[in-house]
């Protein structure tokens, strides 16, 4: 996976804290007419970023391009559907930790996500993605069969419900070392 898509990735994971600091600035704006720097940079830099990263992961999880891709057989499929406490946390510690319209709180809260970044993209993280949900993307626990008759475990994120398709053929791209893209024929 690209340093650009796992960045984007892990930006549009945040997507519900977006939508709340984009409120409270918002919302800023409105109460307060003086000195409202923060909450305009704020504002649009997360609308920039935002849109650049919603684009960046659909044009990468909408493709149909076979390059790199492997063929397995699907032997047994389970669909993941728990949320970890760990995504939960990342959305609500920030939320009460930092005020969003002071650019003190705003610095110190950029210090921590973009560390948090750093070690998730360097070791090519994947972590739930509500964007994905929302385009109907879930994400399986997959036994395959590779070209090799080698049985292989993998999580595997596609917009089909691969409950459905046990014995038959599946193109997979890998996003990292543990979790690959359903590329459909």
């Amino acid at each position: 996976m690209s340093k650009l898509l796992s960045s984007s990735l892990y930006f549009t994971s945040f997507i519900p804290l977006w939508v709340s600091i984009l409120f409270i600035d918002i919302k800023s704006l409105f109460e307060n007419n003086d000195n409202t720097w923060t909450e305009r940079i704020s504002i649009s830099i997360i609308l920039l970023i935002g849109l650049v990263s919603i684009r960046i992961v659909l044009l990468a999880f909408t493709t149909n391009s076979k390059e790199g891709v492997s063929m397995h057989v699907i032997k047994d499929v389970t669909e993941d559907k728990t949320i970890t406490s760990e995504y939960l946390l990342s959305y609500i510690l920030p939320l009460f930790a930092f005020d969003f319209t002071k650019w003190d709180q705003a610095i110190l809260f950029l210090v921590f996500f973009v560390t948090l970044g750093f070690l998730c993209i360097s070791h090519n993280h994947f972590s739930v993605n509500v964007l994905l949900e929302l385009f109907n993307f879930k994400i399986f626990t997959c036994e395959l069969e590779n070209e090799d008759k080698v049985i292989i475990q993998s999580k595997i994120i596609s917009n089909r419900l691969l409950n459905a398709h046990k014995g038959e053929d599946i193109y997979l791209k890998s996003l990292n070392n543990e979790i690959k893209l359903d590329i459909k024929k």
